[in-house]
C-alpha cells in the first residue's frame, strides 16, 4: 500500500507551465521527426511527455499549432541569439564583412544539419497537410536578424542591398546545403563541412566572381 501510495504521490507532482510545455516540445520533436505529422498523434505525444492529453490541448491549442513551434523553435531560438550576440556597434575601422558573415553560416549550418530530420519534417508537413497554417516564427526572427544587417549595411556604408530579400536567399543557400546536401553532390563526394562553409560564405559576400563589388 506505501508503494501504490508513493507511486501516486510522484504522479500528482505539480509541474510548472514551463516544464510542461518543455516536457511538451521535446516529445513533440521527437515524436514529429520519427513518425512525421500525419502518423503521430496528440496522445503519442503526451504519453510520451508524461503529461495528460488536455495538458497538451491547454498549452497548445491544436496539434498542427504545437507542430510548428517545436519543429520551428530550434531555428527561431538561434536566430535570436544569434542577434542578441552581436555588438551594437560596430568597431572602427569594421571587422571583414567575412567574420560576421562566417559567423552566421557556420553556426547556422550546424543548427541545421543537427536538426536535419525536423527541417524535412517541416517540409513534407507543409507540403502535403492542410490542417497546417503559416505561422510568424521564422519569419519574425528573421525580420529581427534584417534589422540588425540593415543597421550593420548602414556602418558599412552600403544603401544598395534589397536586406530582405539577401537575409532570406542566405538562409535558404544555407538550408539547402545542411538539410538536402547528400542529394546535391554525387555519392560519396561530398565536399567537406569547412569547405561547403568557406564557399557559401564567399558566395554571400562577393558573389560568383569571389571579388568585392569595388574590385576592377
Amino acid at each position: 500500500m506505501a508503494t501504490t501510495n508513493g507511486a501516486q504521490a510522484a504522479r500528482r507532482v505539480r509541474r510548472s507551465p514551463q516544464e510542461v510545455r518543455d516536457l511538451l516540445l521535446g516529445a513533440a520533436r521527437t515524436t514529429f521527426a520519427t513518425r512525421g505529422y500525419a502518423r503521430t498523434s496528440t496522445r503519442e505525444i503526451a504519453d510520451a511527455a508524461g503529461v495528460s492529453e488536455a495538458l497538451l490541448f491547454r498549452h497548445f491549442g491544436t496539434k498542427a499549432h504545437l507542430f510548428e513551434l517545436a519543429i520551428l523553435r530550434p531555428f527561431h531560438g538561434f536566430l535570436n541569439d544569434y542577434v542578441e550576440g552581436r555588438p551594437v556597434d560596430i568597431t572602427d575601422p569594421p571587422p571583414p564583412p567575412e567574420v560576421p558573415s562566417r559567423d552566421y553560416v557556420e553556426t547556422l549550418y550546424d543548427v541545421l544539419s543537427e536538426n536535419r530530420e525536423l527541417v524535412i519534417a517541416l517540409l513534407a508537413a507543409r507540403a502535403y497537410e492542410v490542417e497546417l497554417d503559416a505561422t510568424p516564427e521564422l519569419s519574425t526572427a528573421l525580420d529581427r536578424l534584417q534589422s540588425l544587417v540593415e543597421f550593420e549595411m548602414a556602418q558599412r556604408g552600403l544603401s544598395d542591398i534589397d536586406v530582405p530579400i539577401t537575409i532570406r536567399v542566405s538562409f535558404a543557400l544555407v538550408v539547402s546545403q545542411a538539410v538536402f546536401g547528400d542529394w546535391l553532390f554525387p555519392e560519396g563526394k561530398r565536399p567537406p563541412r569547412g569547405l561547403i562553409i568557406d564557399e557559401m560564405v564567399r558566395f554571400m559576400v562577393h558573389g560568383l566572381a569571389h571579388h568585392p563589388a569595388d574590385a576592377p
